[in-house]
């Protein structure tokens, strides 16, 4: 496989990241503090709108030339005629009968979250953005050329489980930095009973979808 553009990936996500290497890509993880907040209500556009609202944070970085936080030049640390820069972002939500499930603020929300799909089916929604830089020699600065975006859906079936399960869960500390308040990867598999769909959308990326996405647009191509 040849990758043709350098790639960011704009989510601080650890899974995200291990799922991109597992499929042979090589990027830069560059994130920004965004506030994350639609007035969307379907779980669907919710992802894809939270998720490109990340990915043209971070564009706009190498587009406005914009040194990170950290004093990093991010615009100068990569070379900007060598196959253009294409940011990735993503967004995941857990939906239970139309209800959005978020990261769990504390142990009773996630407790109510738990209890919530228990012997359930629920869904997984991840929303993914891409947005596509390249070097204008006429305005000497990076500019947008190529944006696109999808999202994915799994359902997941939950195994029956009492309050004293969820709350034994709760205290390994798993839940409280997942949407629907576990972690499929995880110690929360234990609570799975079966899956309809990508089993990677429910760890947060859809990746297979992605590289065929990817590979028709000849972002990334093969000998």
């Amino acid at each position: 496989m040849n990758q043709n553009v350098v790639i960011i990936l704009a989510s601080e996500s650890p899974r995200r990241r291990e799922l991109l290497q597992q499929a042979g890509l090589e990027f830069q993880v560059i994130t920004s503090d965004i506030d994350e907040k639609t007035n969307e209500t379907a779980p669907e556009k919710v992802v894809l709108e939270l998720s490109d609202m990340k990915c043209k944070a971070v564009a706009d970085i190498f587009i406005r030339k914009t040194p990170k936080n950290d004093s990093m030049d991010v615009y100068n640390m990569l070379i900007p005629e060598d196959g253009g820069i294409l940011v990735i972002s993503a967004d995941t939500v857990v939906a239970y009968e139309g209800t959005i499930l978020g990261k769990p603020k504390d142990s009773a929300e996630a407790k109510k979250y738990l209890m919530m799909l228990s012997g359930n089916t629920h869904e997984v929604y991840t929303g993914v953005n891409c947005r596509y830089l390249t070097y204008s020699y006429y305005l000497e600065k990076m500019i947008e050329a190529d944006s696109f975006g999808f999202y994915s859906k799994t359902f997941v079936k939950m195994y029956p489980f009492d309050e004293y399960e969820a709350l034994d869960y709760i205290a390994t500390g798993e839940p409280m930095d997942k949407a629907g308040a576990y972690g499929i990867q995880g110690i929360g598999s234990r609570l799975v009973e079966s899956i309809n769909g990508d089993y990677n959308n429910v760890v947060g990326l859809p990746l297979s979808q992605l590289i065929k996405e990817l590979s028709e647009r000849e972002y990334i191509t093969y000998n």
